[in-house]
């Protein structure tokens, strides 16, 4: 198993949860975030900031009791590789806890009631143990219902696009509580829970999707969206986990739209990880246009229900794929219904019964189809005759019986001869002991196996 994943196991176990410590009063770290966050917004504050920090001394008890049973859970042989980084890692949730802070600020003659601010410490556990405190987000719930969740980001390599998310959110494992009176944005783990679900390779996946599969239009929603060059040019500016190095993927979402169907609203949410004083102003300025952007989308076309004289098939609701082409869809018993009338449209076609069918199987068992070529035993020994012959009509020689053989050199012999045509032996003569062995041929070198034909031949060759 890699060092990530169990990594992630580790911090899955502990159910670390940052809301657990914050508190009304900010540090002086906190209160110059604060002011920095609120700067741009001086104009339009309308009432009084509602501020959370973290602090582990005000919480020092639960910190302790928490620390204690990440310690035991570090004791357990399955970490024992990573030992020393998941300590190195324990030993920064304090930090985290600390940079972590959040203001509420109510706003005028904009498009939310209130603007949430809050700081996105990280520990970064990739090459090694570090704590990534840049990262910030402005947030906050439009008075429109956008009618699905958008999601907005970069590829590596690629124009960034906003993409439709089909789905649900990853939001690993969090419930939201919908009894819940107070506004969903500021339900401050519920807000962590999207905020963690922009890096999930659910979320990265729908991107790389819309971008491939539907060459990045086709959404009504996303269309609007890229066509508004204002927009984009400010959406552009943030700073995603691919431009911090944060993340080594060549996918980054850093913006989504999440739709409130119970409340008729939307949360449209914005994170940067620049460095320094612009980041607050580039973060800021892309959510009050994606917001202003969003109460601007057209309504969808409410759909007409079909009466039943003017139906020419089934009727259902309607589902529309990323590309905006608009499906239907059936109930069971509409689909029942439908196949009723198909059959009973069918041709009039031929039916058998049990009886049949075993009949006709035994006739095509037993009997051999008209037609079909039929070979008996002797046609198929003299077929394979003739192609042992290479397919050539030539009659097989046969010796006569009649004629009977030379005892010397086995020449057929016709009745009435005395002798042998070829080696003159009598007919019916055995051959001597003492003739002559048919000479042999020689090697390539001239020898012979036979050593007295090689004398006879040394002779010949010395007579003058």
């Amino acid at each position: 198993m890699s060092e990530e994943k169990l990594f992630e196991i580790f911090i899955n176990s502990l159910d670390f949860d940052v809301s657990d410590y914050l508190v009304e009063e900010l540090t002086e770290l906190q209160n110059e975030i604060v002011n920095d966050a609120t700067f741009i917004l001086k104009d339009n504050i309308v009432g009084d900031l509602k501020t959370y920090g973290g602090s582990v001394k005000k919480n020092e008890e639960k910190f302790k009791e928490f620390m204690k049973k990440a310690e035991t859970e570090l004791e357990k042989d399955k970490y024992k590789e990573i030992k020393k980084k998941l300590k190195e890692y324990l030993k920064k949730l304090s930090e985290l806890i600390i940079k972590t802070c959040v203001v509420i600020i109510p706003v005028k003659e904009l498009p939310w009631v209130d603007v949430i601010f809050r700081t996105i410490p990280r520990i970064s556990y990739h090459d090694k143990v570090q704590l990534m405190d840049n990262a910030i987000a402005y947030y906050g719930e439009i008075k429109c219902f956008v009618g699905r969740t958008t999601v907005y980001g970069k590829i590596k390599g690629q124009e960034p696009l906003f993409a439709p998310f089909t789905g649900n959110i990853d939001l690993r494992g969090y419930k939201l509580d919908e009894s819940q009176k107070e506004p969903k944005s500021h339900i401050f783990p519920y807000v962590s829970a999207i905020i963690n679900s922009l890096d999930s390779i659910l979320t990265k996946n729908q991107l790389s999707k819309y971008h491939e599969e539907f060459q990045r239009h086709g959404d009504p929603i996303c269309d609007f969206l890229m066509k508004d060059s204002d927009l984009n040019d400010s959406m552009g500016k943030i700073t995603t986990a691919i431009e911090s190095k944060r993340s080594k993927s060549d996918i980054a979402v850093c913006s989504i739209i999440v739709p409130l169907p119970s409340e008729k609203k939307s949360i449209v949410l914005i994170s940067d990880e620049g460095q320094g004083q612009p980041r607050f102003g580039n973060c800021f300025e892309a959510l009050l246009k994606l917001s202003a952007a969003c109460c601007q989308l057209p309504s969808p076309a409410p759909q007409q229900p079909i009466s039943g004289g003017q139906a020419s098939g089934p009727s259902g609701g309607g589902v529309r794929t990323p590309g905006g082409q608009e499906l239907k869809s059936w109930t069971a018993e509409e689909l029942a219904s439908e196949a009723q009338k198909r059959l009973a449209a069918q041709p009039s076609l031929p039916t058998w019964n049990e009886e049949d069918l075993q009949k006709l199987a035994e006739e095509r068992g037993s009997g051999i189809p008209a037609g079909m070529e039929v070979w008996k035993e002797e046609d198929l020994q003299e077929l394979a005759e003739k192609r042992k012959r290479g397919g050539l009509n030539i009659p097989e020689w046969k010796s006569d019986q009649d004629m009977p053989e030379c005892a010397s050199c086995g020449y057929s012999l016709r009745p009435g001869w005395t002798k042998c045509p070829v080696c003159e032996t009598p007919v019916g003569e055995k051959p001597s002991k003492e003739e002559k062995k048919e000479p042999k041929e020689p090697s390539e070198d001239g020898q012979t196996d036979d050593p007295e034909q090689e004398a006879d031949s040394t002779e010949e060759n010395t007579d003058p």
